[in-house]
């Protein structure tokens, strides 16, 4: 065989395998970048199911509230129930919080609590700077 064939090939072959490594690179570095999405996308569902919740149990409070403006009954331990329940969810809350900010490519905006991407200089929620 020629060698300027020869040389030919083995340059082709070389570019190949490093085509190759670059590849199977970027194949991890988005592997990891979808996982870390798909957690973060779980994390946020769960706050927003809690915060959900929040709202159900504060607009039950609200009717209690108003249930006793209109001299109706309600009883402390109920209130009190409502109450710990919505303190536990927010504890939670702060939690999954927490656990977002862990993550690599997430920051929790010191202004709204709204997840942001580390590359981000403002928050998308609310302006504010991170």
């Amino acid at each position: 065989m020629d060698i300027r064939v020869q040389s030919f090939l083995d340059k082709v072959k070389d570019m190949a395998e490093k085509t190759g490594e670059a590849a199977s690179c970027a194949a991890d570095t988005a592997r990891k970048k979808a996982t870390e999405l798909a957690s973060a996308t779980r994390l946020n569902l769960q706050i927003f199911d809690l915060n959900t919740e929040c709202e159900v149990l504060y607009k039950e409070m609200g009717r209690m509230v108003y249930d006793l403006h209109r001299g109706i009954e309600v009883s402390n331990e109920a209130m009190d129930g409502k109450i710990a329940a919505v303190d536990a969810k927010q504890e939670k809350i702060a939690a999954l919080r927490e656990q977002l900010a862990g993550m690599k490519t997430l920051v929790v905006c010191p202004h709204c609590g709204r997840t942001c991407s580390r590359e981000d200089a403002f928050c998308a929620g609310c302006g504010g700077a991170l």
